[in-house]
């Protein structure tokens, strides 16, 4: 005589099915969890170098003569 209900529960197949189901339900939000820890931490840095980038375009603007001393000033305390 059997004991107990057996890999699947009470429920048999069935049950297993749903096992599975969840089981991989859990697996996926892990993964998603990870690509977006992995997406946030390297979008902080790319928006830390943003100021950096505008500062330069602003250095090559005024290289090359697009606006003036004064206006390479003020734009540049505004950018700090």
């Amino acid at each position: 005589m059997m004991m107990g209900y057996g890999f699947g529960g009470p429920l048999g197949w069935l049950g297993m099915g749903f096992g599975l189901i969840i089981h991989l339900a859990f697996v996926a939000l892990i993964v998603m969890a990870a690509v977006w820890m992995f997406k946030a931490v390297f979008r902080d840095g790319q928006q830390a170098n943003k100021p950096i980038k505008a500062v330069e375009i602003l250095k090559e603007r005024y290289a090359r003569g697009e606006i003036t001393n004064e206006e390479y000033q003020r734009m540049k305390k505004e950018l700090e």
